[in-house]
């Protein structure tokens, strides 16, 4: 494979979608990278029911209600003061509803949309390393061959693969955190209507019923201890676990430069924050679409192109700060919770393997 495109995107989860989506629909020619074949088995995600407009703007809100995602309209929290109910809220149509994704279906359906536009997807295909000239980077070299492309768009996830090969840095905003998730097949009337959200001494438990019969649950050790417990919940021991507990990195950072120079970052890869915020294919899906209007703009000429990565890296920002501010409020109320969770403070950027 050796190509040219207006935009190379690499991963083609929520992010890196929403962001070929958004430029296939102005009539940009995008070619999608992924590693992985799909269906990959990723954590269900619970999507607040704001992402509907979302849905709705990426031509997908049909397809994702007819997947019969269970809905919600809120969570239960469970913490020493008691069981309390806190709903989305409700409009002239009746309350808000969210959806608790399976995430192998919704990253699948997210594909054939930017697929019926037109994009070029490439799978499997590893990204190796950035094309950079004359300090602008112009395309990927990959395990297919070289994609040249007037801008790159890293959409990897954790993995940060352009963060990581060109250097650049993070602002790190907590300990390391490791979250732990499984799943759980059996029937728990409790969990059938809403998910919930269980304080724990040492952090908290996240429990819902994804598909049928099956419910995922995620647990994180807020002590900045990163052997977080990878036990059943207590609420689900009576069920039959499926497959081994996984775990995954949700330590709170963001990329100091999430666009410059021929690159936007979206996603994961751009900031991450524990899953506490329940936002966070929310925040992936918001970031591709604003990369792709950016792009989009530069490419008709509308923009200048320093002027787009100026406003796409403060608005990154603006987005993570924004997050991490209503955690620190949320986490405050916690009897016992960890000094870093409750205030502003900077650690180093250093990282361990699990």
């Amino acid at each position: 494979m050796t190509g040219t495109s207006d935009v190379v995107i690499v991963g083609a989860g929520p992010a890196g979608c929403a962001a070929a989506i958004g430029c296939a629909s102005a009539g940009l020619r995008v070619r999608l990278l992924e590693a992985s074949r799909f269906p990959r088995d990723l954590p269900g995600e619970t999507l607040h029911p704001g992402v509907e407009a979302l849905l709705e703007r990426l031509g997908v809100a049909e397809e994702v209600l007819a997947a019969g995602f269970p809905r919600h309209e809120g969570i239960w929290t469970h913490s020493t003061e008691g069981r309390v109910f806190t709903p989305y809220g409700a409009g002239a149509d009746g309350p808000w509803r969210g959806f608790q994704a399976w995430r192998a279906e919704f990253d699948a359906l997210l594909l054939r949309r930017a697929m019926a536009l037109g994009v070029e997807v490439s799978q499997p295909c590893r990204a190796l390393q950035p094309l950079v000239e004359r300090g602008r980077v112009v395309g990927v070299e990959t395990s297919q061959g070289l994609e040249h492309g007037r801008f790159v768009v890293d959409a990897s996830g954790r993995g940060r693969w352009f963060t990581r090969k060109q250097g650049l840095a993070r602002s790190v905003d907590s300990p390391l955190l490791l979250a732990r998730y499984g799943y759980v097949r059996g029937h728990f009337v409790e969990l059938d209507e809403h998910p919930c959200l269980r304080w724990e001494p040492e952090g908290w438990e996240w429990l819902a019923r994804v598909r049928p019969g099956l419910y995922a649950w995620t647990r994180l050790s807020l002590q900045g201890d990163p052997r977080t417990r990878a036990d059943v919940p207590r609420a689900l021991s009576s069920g039959r676990a499926t497959g081994a507990p996984r775990g995954a990195e949700v330590t709170w950072s963001c990329v100091e430069a999430p666009a410059g120079a021929g690159y936007f970052i979206a996603g994961d890869a751009a900031a991450v924050v524990d899953p506490a915020s329940s936002q966070g294919v929310l925040r992936a899906l918001m970031q591709g679409m604003m990369a792709a209007h950016l792009i989009t703009a530069c490419v008709k000429g509308t923009v200048p192109e320093t002027e787009a990565a100026r406003s796409y890296r403060r608005w990154v920002r603006d987005l993570y700060q924004r997050t991490v501010t209503a955690l620190r409020a949320q986490y405050a109320s916690i009897p016992g919770a960890p000094a870093w969770g409750t205030s502003s403070s900077n650690w180093s950027d250093s990282r361990t393997s699990w």
